[in-house]
């Protein structure tokens, strides 16, 4: 067997982790329900992520998901993991009125703004490291939040939001502690820089009506924009069983992380009224975003020397979620705010593992993945709906030292309507009504190497 220096490897580790980073400025789609990201694992992915929670595939990757993980590894690991997502969310047959006390009349643009999803590729790098026969150290840096969904600016929704996007880094080390030979726990902390970036319409001209100013409604077109970025801190921890060998039961929890975004925020197209000037002036402004925590469950099988079979369920805390609110630093300018009202959700996931030879195993799995969206309060910025999930995957042991995963998913998602209505008093005010149809699919192809050391 090849032998590896630990300086080389802890080298080989670090750059894995280094790529993580830079990678991660790319835009990011929501591929799971909300705006959770699970492609954090090649392995994972062969198996729609059934089994991530007790290690089901034995490498490191599997310390996202639950950071116990690491007792089930039998050597120091770097891995680095490529997962390239390419949705279609196609948005059509939008319909778009003003409210009633501004005449009711259509909101003229595109009504079939097409695909708003955005290709993008989701790094994760990590190493494990054991300073004792018990005791296991690692790190991962993952990229666990986000979405990106941009529309053309003179679509009639442009009012409820044109670019939406959210990016997140997340630097995780971790523990582990073999406190029996079946028993191993683990915890780590979470430190998440988060970045976001939101634009939208601004109908000058029903502002200006409503005030009893001779100007049509949808005759002044502006667009507001807001930027902010903030670090957060949480923490995760998990417990890993195995009564038998072959057997592996995992329970993990990922806590919330909060964010105040700072930024600014701009306004284009603001007409020469003293007073919109003033209250449209450049500011700063503030959001609070707060990723939900949760709990997840894994049960990890060997059948016989060649099958397994595995699960997990996933719960997240999207009742968080509550509201999306913008508050800026001009005393002048009020409160944006999106209500959102989200519902917890769950997420499924059934698995199994044919061991080919004893280089390469095959993977295939299935999941339902429940939105937290509800049909009162979905939103053109995140029009999401139920997802079905179908993957396929292998991983193959090149070397004695280095082995590659490839793990591919499908997700079919349920037709999703938005219907959002405006009376010039709640949250969509100068808004407008909106409705329109939404159809989604998304294909996820993940890369992983693995070197032990």
């Amino acid at each position: 067997m090849p032998t590896k220096t630990p300086k080389a490897a802890s080298l080989k580790a670090y750059l894995l982790a280094a790529a993580a980073v830079v990678a991660v400025s790319a835009p990011l789609p929501t591929m799971a329900a909300g705006y959770l990201l699970k492609e954090q694992s090649a392995s994972g992915q062969g198996t729609s992520f059934a089994g991530v929670t007790a290690n089901a595939a034995g490498d490191a990757s599997a310390m996202f998901f639950n950071p116990a993980a690491m007792g089930a590894l039998k050597s120091n690991e770097a891995v680095g993991v490529l997962s390239g997502i390419f949705p279609t969310s196609e948005g059509s047959n939008a319909r778009a009125t003003r409210a009633t006390r501004l005449g009711g009349g259509p909101i003229t643009g595109n009504t079939n703004p097409g695909d708003i999803g955005m290709d993008a590729p989701i790094p994760a790098g990590y190493a494990v490291f054991a300073v004792s026969p018990d005791v296991r150290v690692g790190l991962a840096i993952t990229a666990p939040w986000g979405l990106a969904t941009d529309y053309p600016e003179n679509w009639v929704g442009r009012y409820h939001g044109i670019h939406s996007s959210l990016r997140t880094i997340n630097i995780n080390p971790t523990v582990s502690y073999e406190i029996m030979p079946q028993l191993t726990l683990g915890a780590g902390l979470q430190f998440q820089y988060a970045k976001a970036r939101l634009s939208q319409g601004i109908d000058f001209g029903s502002i200006l009506a409503a005030q009893g100013a001779a100007v049509r409604p949808g005759s002044i077109d502006g667009v507001g924009e807001v930027k902010g970025d903030d670090w957060g801190f949480g923490f995760t921890a998990g417990m890993l069983y195995e009564p038998v060998k072959g057997t592996r039961f995992g329970v993990s929890y990922r806590s919330s992380v909060s964010h105040e975004l700072d930024g600014d925020g701009k306004f284009e197209g603001v007409p020469a009224v003293p007073a919109l000037r003033a209250s449209f002036a450049a500011t700063t402004a503030k959001a609070k975003v707060t990723t939900p925590d949760i709990i997840s469950f894994g049960a990890y099988h060997e059948l016989n020397s060649q099958w397994a079979v595995m699960a997990d369920a996933q719960w997240t805390n999207w009742s968080r979620f509550k509201e999306l609110r913008i508050r800026y630093g001009n005393p002048l300018r009020a409160d944006s705010l999106t209500e959102e009202h989200w519902d917890d959700s769950w997420f499924f996931a059934l698995g199994a593992a044919y061991k080919w030879n004893e280089k390469l195993t095959l993977r295939a799995g299935v999941a339902y993945d429940q939105t937290p969206v509800t049909d009162q309060h979905r939103t053109p910025r995140i029009p999401d709906e139920d997802r079905y999930w179908v993957s396929l995957g292998f991983g193959y042991q090149l070397t004695d030292s280095i082995r590659t995963d490839v793990g591919y998913t499908h997700i079919f998602a349920d037709k999703a309507k938005v219907d959002l209505r405006d009376n010039l008093t709640g949250a969509d005010a100068f808004r407008g009504n909106l409705q329109a149809d939404y159809k989604a699919h998304v294909d996820i192809i993940a890369v992983q190497t693995k070197i032990t050391f």
